[in-house]
């Protein structure tokens, strides 16, 4: 019988993964941004004042959940007196045309007005600027529109549409995904808040995951694929919820009916996710191996062997140690400490290994930087790869 995990009373399912309009209970670490928005917004409807916002920052980063959230606690502060309209608009890709379009037949479901979207294919530019300027004067409640990756904007249609904004108490959010250069201070003048998303920590982006595996699944997951997700971000990507969440995505199917998963399976999705996570340059990889002596060698199968034959994402520093220990008694010799450190900071030199960046977590944060005090490792590479070109080696020699 499968249990139903909830986090503070909260089960979605699919919809917390997949559908992009979907907001979480709670917008984890960025609470000082969203109560700074809130209050800004909030005090905008009390006053009947227009803004330009801007958030700029790298996409996955949180940006619309931070919006989509205070727009959704705004209009429920605001239902009895002051209902607002929400109107999202993508901008990628799109002509000054396209993007009026898209406005107008947005606006058409908050107006009085009969608009008729066949109506707008072969009318001119300056026609919808018109048409859209008309309908906005026939919206009574305050309008708040959202452009979506904004830097495929020209500065000139950015500009037009920020000065119109000011003009009909229209209240526009704009996202990009980057931060403004001094170039672009022309533009930069024009918003009254600009907020740039910073990166989040290890702790932070876990708790982010773990948060949105437990409203997407039905049970809990294993906290160490969690963990193993965040720690591969963090090696192969930039630490941002976005590409988190897209692997629970490739891994829902998999995960839906059960606890955990097959550690192949998971492997395979996270090659697909992280080029990194494959060997970029397997003949001078190999190469490299071919020199090593043959403990080396035998350490590193026997290293390869844990991983796939446990199925496990992490060795503690003790197992590996031990692997280092069977790899000498096999082959009778002696067991050195010292030797056992290089080896471990070869591999990590190399991308083979890598230490757990929960490591950070300790009460001494620099035990993340100090190789002899790391507690687990994970395989910064496929475990079969590296068996693959260990088994080549020891049939070249046999």
């Amino acid at each position: 019988m499968v249990v139903k995990h909830k986090l503070n009373g909260h089960f979605v399912g699919s919809r917390a993964l997949f559908d992009p309009k979907y907001v979480p209970p709670e917008i984890l670490h960025r609470e000082k941004e969203e109560r700074g928005l809130l209050s800004l917004l909030d005090d905008s409807i009390s006053d009947n004042f227009s803004l330009n916002i801007l958030y700029q920052g790298i996409e996955g980063i949180g940006k619309k959940a931070i919006i989509n959230k205070v727009l959704k606690d705004l209009s429920l502060n605001n239902e009895a007196e002051n209902h607002i309209y929400k109107i999202s608009i993508d901008c990628k890709e799109k002509t000054i045309d396209e993007l009026l379009v898209s406005l107008l037949v947005e606006s058409n479901k908050y107006s009085n007005i009969q608009l008729d979207p066949n109506s707008l294919i072969n009318s001119t530019t300056s026609q919808l600027w018109s048409i859209f300027k008309l309908m906005n004067k026939k919206i009574q409640n305050k309008l708040f529109i959202i452009f979506n990756n904004s830097e495929s904007l020209k500065l000139k249609t950015f500009k037009k549409f920020l000065h119109f904004g000011k003009e009909s108490k229209i209240t526009l959010i704009s996202t990009i995904n980057k931060v403004l250069n001094p170039s672009s201070l022309e533009l930069s003048s024009e918003f009254d808040m600009k907020k740039k998303l910073n990166y989040f920590s290890y702790k932070e982006l876990l708790n982010i995951f773990k948060q949105r595996a437990s409203l997407s699944f039905p049970h809990k997951i294993d906290s160490e694929i969690i963990e193993f997700i965040t720690d591969l971000i963090f090696e192969h990507f930039v630490p941002i919820p976005g590409k988190g969440i897209e692997i629970l995505r490739e891994l829902y199917p998999t995960l839906k009916n059960q606890h955990t998963a097959g550690h192949s399976e998971l492997v395979r999705v996270f090659q697909e996710q992280f080029d990194t996570f494959q060997i970029s340059d397997e003949f001078n990889m190999l190469s490299y191996i071919s020199e090593l002596d043959i403990l080396v060698l035998l350490f590193l199968d026997n290293l390869s062997d844990y991983f796939i034959n446990n199925s496990k994402f992490y060795i503690s520093r003790n197992n590996l140690k031990e692997l280092y220990e069977i790899s000498c008694e096999s082959l009778e010799y002696e067991k050195l400490p010292k030797e056992f450190i290089k080896l471990t900071n070869i591999f990590e030199r190399i991308g083979l290994l890598s230490g757990s960046k929960n490591n950070i977590l300790k009460e001494n944060p620099s035990k993340a930087h100090n190789s002899l005090e790391l507690d687990r490792y994970f395989m910064a590479i496929n475990p079969n790869h590296l068996k693959a070109m260990v088994d080549a080696l020891f049939n070249n020699t046999a």
